[in-house]
């Protein structure tokens, strides 16, 4: 090989690669990129398409989405009052999935924010029955919501239906998530039994960000976008 051949592609490598440092990418774009790569060749711009259109959402509403590489929550994501914190994105199983996430937890903050919905976590912990109904409703809004914002981003970028239905696949357990009623709810009783020993030991707690699950991990969150 010629000098002159060999330098050539070394050049464009270096330049590839100072690009890359000058111009990073996100955590949401890395996630987006292993996901991409599942996609038929001819589709792989359809992927754009979805990325920009959930970025585009995120900035407009004003969310303050931060990313956590691992956690040990049990959550795929969790919204407090500072953040929304997408938890262990290697660990989620699909594209669909991710999505999912993404949208649930950011309905939650507009049942906080917008709709100015009593946050469960607050005041009188007591009377769990009803306030674990409460939460529940919660999260079958959050569902819905998700779910419809996937039904959505399939019709917008006309992805062909056996392509949607493999890509935006969902797990059985968020498929079948307004069934488990019995079981959200008592990992919910859980969490209050949680805080109301944390507040008879004295210690706050005014969001679950308070609590010591999530408390570990908040020096560790990096931006999502």
């Amino acid at each position: 090989m010629k000098k002159r051949e060999f330098i050539l592609p070394f050049l464009y490598l270096l330049i590839m690669k100072l690009k890359e440092q000058s111009n990073p990418k996100s955590n949401f774009d890395k996630i987006i990129e292993r996901f991409k790569t599942n996609f038929p060749e001819e589709m792989k711009s359809k992927v754009d398409v979805i990325s920009n259109f959930v970025k585009k959402y995120i900035t407009k509403s004003g969310y303050n989405i931060k990313f956590l590489n691992y956690c040990s929550t049990g959550y795929a994501g969790v919204r407090t009052k500072d953040q929304i914190i997408i938890c262990s994105p290697s660990n989620i199983q699909t594209f669909g999935d991710f999505i999912y996430t993404i949208f649930h937890e950011m309905r939650h903050e507009d049942q906080m924010t917008k709709f100015k919905l009593n946050n469960p976590w607050n005041g009188d912990l007591e009377d769990i029955e009803k306030i674990s109904e409460e939460y529940w409703q919660l999260e079958l809004d959050a569902d819905r919501f998700a779910k419809e914002m996937i039904a959505k981003l399939v019709i917008e970028t006309r992805l062909p239906m056996n392509i949607a239905k493999e890509q935006f696949r969902l797990s059985d357990y968020i498929e079948k998530y307004p069934t488990l009623s019995k079981w959200i709810k008592n990992s919910f009783v859980v969490l209050v039994n949680d805080i109301k020993k944390m507040r008879s030991r004295g210690e706050h707690f005014s969001d679950i960000q308070d609590h010591p699950y999530v408390k570990q991990h908040l020096n560790n969150l990096e931006n999502f976008i």
